[in-house]
């Protein structure tokens, strides 16, 4: 009898509706923050466990600040998982210029996107990205930001003269890609296409400023194609401004290019990231705006680098400006449980 209670008990607890779960947890869901430190000696890593552990935010991104080494990192996503094992750790591990793996106990370095498809078969691509993920598995990341799937440029100072886009052809980014997913997928890694709707052709860096770029078939393509093949589960939206779609907002804050584009178009319905939020391309204005616009555009997790924005920690003020904006019906109720939905079915895979 005590067998059968408890039985019935995990199982509502694991199925819990979206009706069942407060709006503030589901808003905190939507959130991913930065941190400094790289141990639980360092207060700031003590202060996003303990966040963590009161499931104040939905996942945590490690910078090049965060990473040491093979066995520090290890310790660190361990001590992230005994708090909450199904919160997304993310990291930008792309190979080449954009790497957080220096050191020499993960078995790199990794070639850039550039180098590898310039020199590599696929066949070759492919097992070079299956040491990639297995090192990342092995260090308790379940979420890369990346790969990159613009399309090179080298008048790009943030794309082309890094060398992170695989090539200027899109039927070669598509190859190239593809066996980056692949690769992760098998080790059960979640991998994000980036920077919708392509950012190749920028001349500007969106971390420091204002970016236009202009939209093209070719740019679209490797997002078209990683939709059809059921391959993208996460893309991330750059603070891009396309005159032609939106004069007035950057990608992640435009109803035309995620809502209508993304999601109407390209019939997309899996999670939507915003590049960091604290970049200067986000645009001017209240950051409380930024979100209301991203979220009513289709976003769901908004990205900051961040733990803290002033005095205030970044995933308590981005919540509580959610909470708000739904109070002052700036946001529906059935926004937040779209987010919500997509965001869990995403961490039940993992």
């Amino acid at each position: 009898m005590k067998f059968k209670i408890l039985a019935a008990l995990c199982f509502l607890t694991l199925n819990l509706s979206a009706a069942d779960v407060s709006l503030r947890a589901k808003a905190s869901q939507m959130v991913m923050v930065g941190f400094n430190g790289t141990s639980t000696k360092d207060a700031s890593v003590r202060a996003m466990l303990s966040d963590i552990g009161y499931e104040r935010f939905g996942g945590v991104v490690l910078l090049g600040r965060n990473v040491k080494d093979k066995a520090q990192l290890r310790a660190l996503t361990k001590a992230i998982k005994d708090k909450n094992p199904k919160i997304f750790i993310a990291i930008d591990e792309e190979g080449g210029n954009v790497t957080r793996m220096k050191d020499a106990s993960f078995g790199g370095p990794y070639p850039s996107a550039k180098e590898v498809a310039a020199t590599l078969d696929i066949k070759q691509a492919a097992e070079i990205y299956e040491q990639m993920a297995d090192e990342l598995k092995q260090s308790g990341i379940n979420v890369d930001l990346a790969p990159v799937v613009d399309l090179h440029d080298e008048a790009s100072p943030i794309i082309g003269a890094k060398e992170r886009a695989f090539s200027e052809n899109a039927s070669k980014v598509i190859f190239y890609a593809n066996a980056f997913m692949d690769a992760f997928k098998r080790d059960g890694i979640i991998t994000t296409l980036k920077h919708f709707p392509g950012h190749g052709g920028s001349k500007e860096d969106s971390h420091k400023s204002k970016s236009e770029v202009v939209l093209t078939k070719e740019a679209l393509l490797p997002y078209r194609d990683a939709i059809s093949t059921n391959r993208a589960k996460l893309i991330m939206v750059g603070h891009l401004y396309v005159k032609e779609l939106d004069e007035a907002n950057p990608a992640t804050l435009s109803k035309k290019i995620i809502g209508d584009l993304l999601r109407g178009e390209f019939k997309y319905d899996g999670v939507v990231i915003s590049d960091d939020m604290l970049m200067k391309g986000a645009g001017d204005g209240p950051l409380k705006e930024k979100i209301i616009k991203f979220i009513n555009a289709g976003g769901d997790i908004l990205l900051f680098s961040e733990f803290k924005i002033g005095e205030r920690r970044t995933a308590e003020l981005v919540v509580q400006y959610i909470l708000d904006a739904i109070n002052e019906n700036k946001i529906s109720k059935e926004r937040i449980d779209e987010s919500y939905k997509r965001i869990m079915a995403l961490k039940a895979a993992l």
